[in-house]
């Protein structure tokens, strides 16, 4: 199988005069739930689904409360979350305190697993539909 991706027409911010330039876009095939995966999970196996789904839903409850204590969480191959923020910036660091920090975000780092996983995709163009004929009057 290969990832299908689009072109998109893109302007440069910073050189808005020049003209634009086509990239590659990563395109959506669709969604897949929690209850695909905890299905297909459950197939290959001893855990039922809807042990699957209640181990996953309670991970998501877990995981806060160590992210709220500084940690980096751990999951296994899968990867790892921690926190980054985005703060003000200040002339001295004594100036820095909490209400400085204006936003924070979950950076997830895939596993080696995973990593090794973006090395071997392929890739196949999706071709654009055809436009529909105008309207006879």
């Amino acid at each position: 199988m290969s990832i299908p991706f689009n072109v998109v027409a893109k302007i440069n911010p910073q050189k808005k005069t020049q003209p634009k330039k086509y990239y590659a876009t990563a395109h959506s095939s669709g969604e897949v739930t929690i209850r695909k995966m905890a299905k297909q999970i459950a197939e290959i196996t001893t855990v039922s689904m809807p042990d699957v789904i209640a181990t996953l839903e309670s991970l998501v409850m877990i995981i806060p409360r160590h992210i709220e204590e500084g940690a980096i969480v751990r999951l296994g191959e899968l990867g790892s979350l921690r926190i980054s923020l985005s703060s003000e910036g200040c002339d001295t660091e004594e100036e820095v305190n909490a209400s400085k920090i204006k936003k924070a975000k979950y950076i997830f780092t895939p596993g080696s697993e995973l990593q090794e996983t973006l090395k071997v995709l392929k890739y196949s163009k999706v071709k654009k539909a055809a436009s529909p004929a105008p309207e006879q009057v």
